[in-house]
């Protein structure tokens, strides 16, 4: 199969694997429905991008695409984010707000982290995904948009349903056409041409010539299993393409390990750490996949971003 890429700059949409060919026939086959549509897949894997390609594939393409990233806004601010506030709704609401619905009216709204909502919202949510209608905080017009509806997770949904902390009748009325994106480790044959884009990427950026991947370069990065996906191997890319001087990025310049044999973790433990070691190491390993995105590191890490703030102070991890 020839790689192949979106129409719009969607890095982790190349491919090569059946499986991701898959993904990108379903999300055009998609796009021209106003159908509700939930994207499924782990940390780094492009959820965002898929959404924003099923958005200029459709006929909303000419609209606004309108992202809200649930874990990083506050849970008391995040009601006022989606459906905005009037003057005096709460200290410090100065003016009025239009939130992420209206700004989207006429396009599509990406609800990123959907099971970070919280049970309150998550009926405020329900009213919009039926009727496509709300009030502002502290409103009392109800406002009308005409707009599609994305969401993405990395959670398990059913069992958040099953746990009685997502409501059910919300999962279904968002899991009208759900997607699920394989991880990186799962198409290991996608990795040679992903990594040719983001070197081109790269280097658009810099205004330089692409730097090309040596044979052992390259095979190390097939090898790896890739627990951070996409975003993690842009990393260790970005990485090599600025610390190489010389147009190609050598084996040793790729900073990559076996994750199942010799990771920070396992190498901790080989060596009989303290818990507090290997808890530091786990932690600076999470932040290192995930780009220091504290947000994703502290829901991949299962705490909330002041207990990481905590144990950065503690451990001295910038």
């Amino acid at each position: 199969m020839n790689a192949i890429a979106s129409d719009v700059l969607a890095v982790p949409l190349v491919h090569r694997s059946a499986l991701m060919a898959r993904v990108v026939e379903l999300a055009r086959r998609v796009a021209g429905s106003d159908a509700n549509l939930l994207v499924v897949g782990e940390s780094g894997t492009g959820k965002g991008l898929l959404a924003r390609f099923i958005h200029e594939a459709s006929a909303r393409r000419r609209g606004p695409f309108v992202t809200i990233t649930c874990a990083n806004i506050a849970a008391d601010l995040l009601e006022s984010e989606l459906f905005g506030h009037e003057k005096g709704a709460f200290t410090g609401a100065t003016d009025q707000k239009k939130g992420r619905f209206e700004l989207a009216d006429g396009g599509t709204i990406l609800i990123d982290g959907v099971s970070e909502l919280q049970p309150s919202l998550q009926g405020k949510l329900l009213r919009v995904v039926q009727e496509r209608s709300f009030e502002r905080l502290a409103g009392t017009r109800t406002i009308s948009v005409d707009v599609r509806i994305l969401a993405s997770t990395q959670a398990d949904l059913e069992a958040l349903v099953l746990a009685g902390s997502f409501r059910k009748d919300l999962f279904y009325r968002l899991n009208v056409i759900r997607i699920e994106i394989p991880p990186l480790r799962d198409r290991l044959e996608d990795v040679p041409v992903l990594a040719q884009q983001v070197l081109l990427e790269i280097a658009r950026k810099a205004g330089a010539p692409p730097k090309r991947l040596t044979k052992g370069a390259l095979d190390r990065l097939i090898r790896h299993a890739w627990p951070g996906n996409v975003r993690e191997l842009q990393n260790v890319l970005e990485s090599a393409a600025i610390l190489e001087d010389g147009p190609e990025i050598p084996a040793e310049a790729v900073r990559v390990g076996d994750v199942r044999s010799a990771s920070p973790v396992a190498a901790a433990v080989q060596k009989l750490c303290s818990l507090a070691q290997i808890e530091e190491a786990y932690i600076r390993e999470v932040l290192r996949i995930t780009g220091n995105n504290r947000s994703e590191a502290a829901r991949i890490l299962g705490i909330n971003r002041k207990t990481l703030l905590e144990k950065r102070k503690r451990y001295g991890i910038p």
